[in-house]
C-alpha cells in the first residue's frame, strides 16, 4: 500500500529517502477519494504525532515534514493545535535538521492560520534568539567563527564563569541560526498580518544578527532581514532606513559570498520597497553595490548587476558620479582587502571610473586611482595583478597626462610583468606597453630596448623542471621551507601530520615586495613575454619590428627543454599578426626561416602546439598567397599541407592543385 509505503520512508536514515516519503505522501493525500480522505487524515495524523515524539531524530524529521503536509491540507484544525505545541517543544532540538523541519511547520501554520501563530510561540521564539546572542558573551566560545576573517565587531573581555554558565551559553548560541530562521518562515507564513508586530525591538534584535562572528548567522540573518523589509510598514522603513543601509552597507562588503550574497538579497528587497526615498541611501549602498557587479562568485556577480538593473536603470553612472568621492574611498578601501577576489573587483571597478564617469569630474581623483592600481600591480594574486593592468590600460587611453607623471614607476612595473609567472599578465602587460607606445613616443624606444634583451632569451633555457607547470605556486611571500618542499612528492605522512598545508600558508601581503612573483622568470617566459610585446610593437613601429624577425626564426628552431612547445604555442599563435603588422612586402624574405620549425610542429604529437602551427600556416597562406607559400616548401611539407587536417582548407582556394610545378612568375 502506497500509504505505509510514504510513513515507512518518513523514518529512514537516509534524508533522500525520507523527502521521497513526503513527496509520496502527498501524492496519496491529493488522490485520495473524496470518501477515503478523512480516514486517510486521521490515520496518518496519529503516525505523524508518534513519529515526532519518538526517541530517533530521522523520525522526528520526517514527522515534522509530514505535518507540514497536513497543515497544508486545511483539514486537521485540530491538528494544527497540537502540532504548534510540539513545534515550540522541539524549536531547540538538538539536531539542527530536525530545527528547519519546525521552521517550516512555522511556515506552514503562519500561513493558515495568521497571526495567532506568532502571538502563541513569540515568546519561546524571541527568547530562544536572544539566548543565543546572550550565549555568546557568556561562553566565550569562538569554535564556530570564522577561522579566515577578522570579526567586524569585537566582543568584550570574557568573564570569570564556571562550567554551567559556559554550558548554557554554548547550547544557547547553537540554536542561534536555526531560530532567527524559523522566524523568517514564519513571518514569511503570517505576510501582511505580520504588520502590527514589526517593532523596534524586533529590529534592533535581528540586526545583532548581521555582524554576527558567525558567518552562518550574518547569512541567515540577512535573509531574515529581507523578509522583515518586505512586510514591514514603509513609516517604519523610512525611520529606520539609515541604520538598515548601514547594516546592509556592512554585509555587501562581507569577507564571505555567502554573506554577501544574502545582503544583496536584502538590499534588493529594501531598495525596492524605498523607491521614493532610495537616493538617501545611495552613498552607503551604491559603492558596495557598484563593486559586487565585478565580483568574482558568479552567482553573486548575476545577481548584483541584475539588482542594479532594477534599483537604478539607465541612471547608474549619473548616481555613482554624484558621490564618486565616497565610491572612490571604498575602492581604495577594497583593493587592500584579504580576499582576492574582492581586491581583483576593486581594479575592474576603478577602470569603469576611469571610462564612464565625466573627466571634469573624476579629473581629480584620477592620481589617487593611479597609485592604487600601482600598489594592486605589486599583488601576490595573479588575478588582482591582471585586472590592474587592464585598469591602467583605461588611463592611458583617457587620462595621458597624469599617466605621463608616473612613467618611470610604471615602467618598471610593465616591463618586470613581461616575465611573470602566469601567462595573461605576461600578455596584459603587452598589451597595456602597447597603449603606452600609442600615447607616448619614449614607450617605443625602451620596448625596443627591453626587446634586445629579453626575446632571444629562451635560447639558455635548459632543460629543468618549472614550478609553474607543477600543482603547486609559490610567491615571494611563502615561507622557505615551503619552497624548500617543492620538487619532491609529499609523503602520505606529511599530509595526515599537516606538515605540506602547514609550511605552504603564505605570509602577510605586506611581506611581498617582488610584485608576486612565484620565482625567478624563466628564460622561455622572459622570451614569450617578448613575443607579445612584439606583436605590439609591430602595430605602432613596424619598421622597428622587422628587426627582430630573425631572433623570432632563432627561437623556433632552438628546441631541447622542456617549455619549448609551450613558447611555440605563444609564437605561431601570434606570428599572423606580426606578419600582416609588418605587411608583406617585409614579411616574405623572412618567410623561409619559418617553415621548417613550423611543419615540424604540425606532426610533432604536442596538441597545443600542432593546432597553433596548424592555425598559423593557414593564416600565413593567406596572407601571402598559396602560390608564393607553396614554392618554399619541399615535397615532405607538400604532402602534410594536403593531408593535415589542422590546416584551414579554404586558405588553398587561390592556388593551383598541389604539386610541384609552379608558375616561375610566383617567386
Amino acid at each position: 500500500m502506497e500509504l505505509e509505503e510514504a510513513l515507512g520512508k518518513l523514518t529512514d536514515r537516509m534524508q533522500i529517502k525520507r523527502e521521497h516519503g513526503v513527496t509520496l505522501l502527498q501524492t496519496v493525500l491529493s488522490n485520495a477519494e473524496p470518501s477515503q480522505r478523512q480516514e486517510l487524515l486521521a490515520i496518518v495524523t496519529e503516525r505523524v504525532k508518534s513519529l515526532i515524539n519518538a526517541q530517533q531524530w530521522e523520525s522526528r524529521h520526517g514527522g515534522f515534514c509530514a505535518g507540514k503536509i497536513l497543515v497544508l491540507s486545511g483539514q486537521q484544525r485540530a491538528f494544527e493545535d497540537e502540532l504548534l505545541s510540539l513545534a515550540a517543544l522541539h524549536l531547540e532540538d538538538l539536531e539542527p535538521g530536525v530545527r528547519l523541519a519546525v521552521g517550516e511547520c512555522l511556515y506552514a501554520l503562519g500561513k493558515m492560520q495568521g497571526i495567532s501563530v506568532y502571538s502563541s510561540v513569540k515568546d519561546r521564539l524571541l527568547l530562544s534568539i536572544q539566548n543565543g546572542f546572550d550565549g555568546d558573551l557568556v561562553s566565550g566560545d569562538e569554535s564556530d567563527q570564522d577561522g579566515l576573517e577578522e570579526s567586524p565587531v569585537k566582543k568584550p573581555p570574557a568573564q570569570q564563569r564556571n562550567s554551567n554558565q559556559a554550558l548554557t551559553g554554548a547550547m544557547g548560541s547553537r540554536f542561534l541560526e536555526t531560530s532567527i530562521k524559523a522566524l523568517q518562515r514564519l513571518m514569511e507564513g503570517c505576510g501582511e498580518s505580520f504588520h502590527e508586530h514589526v517593532t523596534s525591538q524586533l529590529w534592533q534584535l535581528l540586526l545583532k544578527a548581521l555582524s554576527h562572528t558567525n558567518r552562518f548567522v550574518r547569512e541567515t540573518g540577512f535573509l531574515c532581514v529581507s523578509t522583515l523589509c518586505q512586510i514591514s510598514p514603509l513609516e517604519v522603513l523610512k525611520d529606520n532606513g539609515g541604520l538598515i543601509a548601514s547594516y546592509l552597507a556592512l554585509g555587501l562588503s562581507d569577507n564571505w559570498s555567502q554573506v554577501r550574497y544574502a545582503a544583496s538579497i536584502s538590499t534588493r528587497t529594501f531598495m525596492r520597497r524605498t523607491l521614493e526615498f532610495k537616493s538617501d541611501y545611495f552613498p552607503k549602498l551604491l559603492p558596495a553595490m557598484c563593486l559586487n557587479r565585478y565580483y568574482g562568485a558568479e552567482g553573486l556577480r548575476l545577481y548584483s548587476q541584475e539588482t542594479w538593473q532594477l534599483v537604478l536603470g539607465n541612471t547608474g553612472k549619473e548616481e555613482v558620479a554624484k558621490c564618486v568621492d565616497v565610491v572612490l574611498e571604498y575602492y581604495i578601501a577594497q583593493s587592500t582587502a584579504q580576499n582576492h577576489l574582492v581586491k581583483e573587483a576593486a581594479c575592474h571597478c576603478m577602470a569603469e571610473l576611469l571610462g564612464k564617469i565625466d573627466p571634469e569630474r573624476i579629473g581629480s581623483l584620477v592620481p589617487r586611482v593611479l597609485t592604487t592600481l600601482m600598489n594592486s600591480f605589486k599583488d601576490p594574486s595573479w588575478a588582482v595583478r591582471d585586472a590592474a593592468c587592464s585598469a591602467m590600460r583605461k588611463a592611458i587611453t583617457g587620462y595621458p597626462e597624469e599617466v605621463k607623471m608616473l612613467l618611470p614607476q610604471l615602467y618598471v612595473l610593465w616591463f618586470a610583468h613581461l616575465a611573470d609567472n602566469v601567462r595573461n599578465v605576461r600578455e596584459n602587460s603587452a598589451f597595456t606597453l602597447g597603449s603606452a607606445m600609442r600615447s607616448f613616443q619614449e614607450a617605443i624606444e625602451k620596448s625596443v630596448v627591453v626587446l634586445q634583451e629579453i626575446l632571444p632569451q629562451a635560447k639558455q633555457q635548459v632543460d629543468k623542471p618549472c614550478c609553474c607547470h607543477g600543482s603547486q605556486h609559490f610567491t615571494q611571500c611563502t615561507s622557505a621551507e615551503a619552497r624548500l618542499q617543492h620538487g619532491r612528492v609529499s609523503s602520505a605522512e606529511d599530509n595526515m601530520n599537516g606538515t605540506v598545508s602547514a609550511i605552504t600558508l603564505p605570509k602577510p601581503v605586506e611581506a611581498c615586495d617582488d610584485y608576486g612573483f612565484a620565482r625567478e622568470s624563466e628564460p622561455w617566459e622572459k622570451s614569450e613575454g617578448g613575443i607579445y610585446l612584439l606583436r605590439e610593437l609591430s602595430a605602432v613601429a613596424p619598421d622597428r619590428a622587422a628587426k627582430f624577425l630573425p631572433v623570432l626564426a632563432q627561437l623556433a628552431q632552438s628546441s631541447g627543454y622542456v617549455q619549448y612547445h609551450s613558447l611555440m604555442e605563444t609564437l605561431y599563435r601570434l606570428l599572423p599578426s606580426i606578419a600582416q603588422n609588418l605587411g608583406k612586402r617585409t614579411f616574405k624574405p623572412h618567410l623561409e626561416l619559418f617553415i621548417d620549425p613550423l611543419f615540424s610542429a604540425l606532426t610533432c604529437g604536442q596538441r597545443l602546439s600542432e593546432n597553433a602551427s596548424g592555425f598559423c600556416v593557414s593564416k600565413l597562406i593567406e596572407f601571402i598567397g598559396p602560390n608564393i607559400f607553396k614554392a618554399r616548401l619541399d615535397s615532405k611539407q607538400l604532402a602534410i599541407l594536403q593531408s593535415s587536417p589542422l590546416i584551414n582548407a579554404n586558405s588553398m582556394t587561390r592556388g593551383n592543385a598541389f604539386g610541384n610545378q609552379f608558375n616561375s612568375s610566383v617567386m
